[in-house]
């Protein structure tokens, strides 16, 4: 097969999208000798630098816009490389020379509208349940996202196929007290912190944390909050909260983190904490548990699947019950060592090559006939 793959993502910061795309197309070229890979991309240099990979192909789209990259530039290079399928998250061409799988990370435009632009909502609404009809497979990366596009969409059962993230290799526990100090000096943190990862937009529920933790602050915790993450969209929120509550020198904001960066910062907090209302998958918690940090979660979509018994889990609506999880945990040493065990034991029940087995049998589901 001539497996085609929308890696346009990689080099954009699309966080989850990029890290998703990344290591199904590492593991992939990795352990199929079989087959042949085209990676479709709008920056070819930015992704031989991530994928330095002789076994599979980069090839520049052009124009790189949206619209006219996935409507013609990706379907007239399908046809004109005899491609066996075409790999791409949420929106597929609307005309496709070979057949499509799509993956979707979460529903989180349909389930909680309010949260994005008007332009972002009815692109979503209109193109990817067009796109999710017109696949042969659908790969949803978590049993709850597959529920939503169930109930969502009324898709046939067996159209959709689950295949789990994982925490890439490099979220392991550090030891290296220098390197922790050098990442810390870094971003200004001078106390010991909680940390939260993730775009700064409303389902992160951002604004709520903040109260939590300004809670935590009147019970007499030091901790600083750290916030790891790029402005989305309607970010002056949570700047308004933060000053509301006269946490502006407690609060850290530190822009985009850079992956060499992360691991480092996971290890160094005292506490991770993700309260998120939905998540289709909720990546950060497992690489926080990988690191042997304790983590506090919300119940927010698919994170129970995630976090198992490995974390304390909250209503994300509650904030006293959000400050009161942070501060047992950052009370009891017992607990959080209980926690750390766990949690490095929940995150290695994950594996980015066995997703990468199972969305190869999608694939050869879809197209294994094509020997092309």
């Amino acid at each position: 097969m001539r497996i085609a793959i929308d890696a346009h993502m990689i080099g954009e910061r699309e966080t989850g999208n990029e890290t998703y795309t990344l290591n199904l197309i590492r593991e992939l070229v990795s352990l199929d000798e079989k087959n042949e890979y085209l990676l479709y991309t709008t920056h070819a240099e930015e992704l031989q630098s991530r994928l330095p990979c002789e076994k599979a192909h980069i090839v520049t789209l052009w124009p790189a816009i949206s619209p006219v990259r996935i409507s013609l530039a990706m379907p007239v290079m399908a046809r004109k490389q005899g491609a066996s399928l075409l790999h791409v998250s949420y929106i597929a061409p609307p005309y496709s020379p070979c057949p499509t799988v799509v993956t979707v990370h979460d529903l989180s435009y349909v389930l909680f509208p309010q949260f994005f632009s008007l332009r972002d909502r009815l692109l979503l609404s209109t193109l990817v349940p067009i796109s999710l009809r017109r696949a042969a497979k659908v790969v949803a990366v978590s049993q709850r996202t597959k529920e939503d596009l169930l109930e969502c969409y009324h898709l046939p059962e067996n159209q959709v196929a689950v295949t789990y993230e994982a925490a890439s290799e490099a979220f392991q526990p550090v030891a290296n007290d220098a390197l922790l100090t050098e990442v810390k000096e870094k971003y200004g943190l001078h106390e010991p912190f909680i940390l939260t990862i993730g775009n700064l937009q409303p389902r992160k529920n951002l604004i709520r944390l903040v109260k939590a933790y300004a809670g935590l602050r009147k019970e007499g915790f030091t901790q600083q909050l750290v916030v790891a993450g790029q402005a989305y969209w309607r970010t002056s929120d949570i700047y308004r909260a933060v000053e509301e509550y006269g946490l502006e020198h407690q609060v850290i904001f530190t822009g985009y983190v850079p992956d060499v960066d992360l691991p480092l910062l996971y290890n160094a907090a005292d506490l991770f904490t993700f309260v998120s209302l939905y998540e289709g998958f909720g990546l950060p918690v497992l690489e926080a548990m990988a690191c042997g940090t304790p983590v506090v979660s919300s119940w927010g979509g698919s994170l129970p699947e995630v976090v198992g018994d490995a974390g304390v889990l909250v209503d994300p609506l509650d904030v006293e019950g959000i400050t009161q999880a942070m501060a047992e945990v950052l009370s009891q040493p017992q607990l959080a060592w209980q926690l750390r065990a766990k949690g490095l034991k929940q995150a290695a029940s994950f594996s980015w090559r066995r997703m990468a087995e199972e969305t190869l049998r999608v694939y050869e589901e879809v197209a294994g006939d094509d020997n092309t």
